[in-house]
């Protein structure tokens, strides 16, 4: 028992130190801002679109 405890508990140090020395990538929410702020433009285009269809005819 004293083992398992022991070998999980260094296994999430060395899980964590390795983890730390990764580059971290935070850049990742800007492409999911821009992804939604993507789709949000071509939905606005496309509501736009039939709006000026609908007052046209």
């Amino acid at each position: 028992m004293e083992d398992r405890a022991l070998g999980n508990s260094s296994a999430t140090s060395v899980s964590s130190q390795s983890s730390s020395s990764k580059p971290r990538h935070e850049g990742r929410n800007v492409w999911v801002l821009t992804a939604y702020g993507i789709s949000g433009l071509a939905l606005f285009g496309v509501l736009a679109y039939y709006f000026v269809q609908y007052i046209t005819n």
